[in-house]
Order: C-alpha cells, then sequence, then structure tokens
C-alpha cells in the first residue's frame, strides 16, 4: 500500500477477504478493482516457478476469471457485487488404505480379546493414510496469491474495510513448513475487545468441520483439541487445533498496539503440513464473517 499503510494502524478499503460458509468451505473474495489494477499472476513468476519445481506441477492458472492457481485448486465461482468470488474447497487428506493391519479388519483389538475398540484404527477396521496432494495444491496456490496481494500499490473504491490481511508459506516435508501469519485491523480488534474474555464458538466450529472432512471424520482424541480463545478483555484471541502446540498467537507488540486502538499482528507455531494451515485459515476466515457483520457491509 502506498505510503506504507498496514491494516493494523490506517483504515484501508477492502481489496480481499475470507469467508466461511459451512457447506461449501471457504470463500475467497478480491475487489474487481484489484484483478482490474494488477492483472494476473504469470506463469514465469519466481513464486510460481519455485512451487512447480518444488511440488511438481505441471499447470497453474493466474488469471482471475477462470479457476486459479496449482491444479485449478481454487474454483472460480464468478462476480458478487463488487467482488470476484473463489471457493476453496476444503480436501480430504485421510484415504483408506486397506484393513488395519493390528486388528484384522475387525475394530476390535486382539490383545485384550476383542473387548476394547482397536487404538491403530480407532475401531473403524481399516488403515489410512495421508495423501497431502491435493491440499498442497491448494496451499501453494494461496501462498502465491497471497504474496501477491499482500502490498496492493493503489486504493480500491470498496467502502467496507479491510478487516484481516494473510500470508502463508508452503514446504513439503519441512517441521513448520505451512506457517500462517498476518495482521488483524483495528475493527477486529475493537470486536474482541466488546466479545470479552471467553471462546469463539464460531471459529471452533468451523475449524472441527474442516478438520472433520479433511480426517474422514473427528476421532476422539481430536474433540477438544480446537480453541478459539479470548484470554481477556483487551482482545488476545489464541486459536489452536491438533498438533504439536499449534495455533495463532498475537505478536509480542499486541498488547501496546490495542492500548493505542489499533489492530495488531499474529503469527502462527509449528503449523506443519496443509490440513493444519487451512483449518487454521477457515478459524480466520469464520472470525472475518463475525466481524464483517458487525462493522456492517
Amino acid at each position: 500500500m502506498s505510503n506504507f499503510k498496514r491494516v493494523s494502524t490506517d483504515t484501508i478499503p477492502c481489496w480481499y477477504e475470507l469467508s466461511w460458509n459451512e457447506d461449501q468451505g471457504i470463500i475467497l473474495r478480491i475487489h474487481q478493482d484489484f484483478v482490474n489494477q494488477n492483472g494476473p499472476i504469470v506463469e514465469d513468476a519466481p513464486i510460481v516457478r519455485h512451487f512447480a519445481e518444488r511440488f511438481k506441477f505441471k499447470k497453474f492458472e493466474g488469471g482471475f476469471e477462470k479457476d486459479f492457481g496449482f491444479n485449478d485448486s481454487l474454483k472460480f465461482l464468478g462476480r458478487a457485487g463488487e467482488f470476484v468470488e473463489f471457493l476453496v474447497s476444503i480436501p480430504r487428506v485421510m484415504k483408506p488404505e486397506g484393513k488395519c493391519p493390528m486388528c484384522g479388519g475387525f475394530g476390535k483389538d486382539k490383545l485384550a480379546w476383542q473387548r476394547v475398540r482397536c487404538l491403530y484404527c480407532d475401531g473403524e477396521g481399516v488403515s489410512m493414510r495421508y495423501d497431502y496432494t491435493e491440499a498442497y495444491a491448494i496451499s501453494t496456490s494461496l501462498s502465491a496469491l497471497f504474496r501477491y496481494m499482500e502490498f496492493p500499490n493503489f486504493i480500491t473504491r470498496c467502502s467496507m474495510p479491510q478487516l484481516i490481511t494473510v500470508k502463508t508459506v508452503t514446504l513439503t516435508g519441512d517441521f513448520c513448513g505451512c506457517e500462517v501469519a498476518g495482521e488483524y485491523s483495528r475493527e477486529v480488534t475493537q470486536w474482541m475487545q466488546k466479545h470479552g474474555q471467553g471462546d469463539i464458538p464460531e471459529m471452533i466450529a468451523a475449524m472441527q468441520s474442516a478438520w472433520s472432512i479433511m480426517d474422514g471424520g473427528m476421532k476422539s482424541f481430536y474433540e477438544h483439541s480446537f480453541r478459539a480463545y479470548l484470554s481477556n478483555d483487551k482482545g488476545w484471541l489464541c486459536t489452536s487445533c491438533p498438533g504439536n502446540a499449534c495455533g495463532l498467537h498475537p505478536d509480542h507488540c499486541a498488547e501496546h498496539s490495542m492500548s493505542r486502538g489499533e489492530g495488531f499482528g499474529f503469527s502462527s507455531h509449528n503449523v506443519d503440513n496443509p490440513q493444519q494451515q487451512i483449518v487454521l485459515l477457515a478459524s480466520l476466515a469464520a472470525l472475518h464473517d463475525l466481524v464483517r457483520v458487525d462493522v456492517g457491509r
């Protein structure tokens, strides 16, 4: 943004937003002014070449009038008012691979005389494997797009303020390889302060729904691993999902920024794979919807 404006300190007209749809997934809206001003992401852009080489993608579409990204992973929904819309459909990553080798497909623990469910397959009798192919196509497409949209060089004519900005990274086989970061606007901070201490159930529900789709159901030991919690009346939001302390947290300047009535930055911890990344993006999309309703369109 010109003059180094930031969404956390300045009210900037919206140029993109994420929204959550329980039946469809994450909806990405990009303002038509941004599309007209910037045009497509070219196929020989360094970030596109990097992802294509690392993940062996054969196709990239960088325009905004058809399915976008690697392997057409962001589905074009058309125009809606001032915005063009894309669907980030939640992919299945846990896929069946035959009978469970521990229980032979019966779902009962042989060592416990079949009196309890098999812990290896959680009683389902099926061996499962992770297949992140589709999830990585989505993650890399979003990483390229978020980077492209990070610093627009003009102001859109949108009457609504930008509420949240996001940037992601996508690496394969790396610890913390799918991290998420961004900034909350002052409108988001004000909403958090008004909400007060406690859970944000809409964010939790979005994460649980996305995880359940990706995992092919909700395992009992994951049910209570999702949190979106405002720890005090100042707007200190922490979000977590299954993993090794995996989640989103305010940056070190957040409390000082909020004391001045500003927004603040956030970053992630131990986001190792695209499943965790997409689930956390779903939580941000749900938060966006709550604040957008409060601020008004």
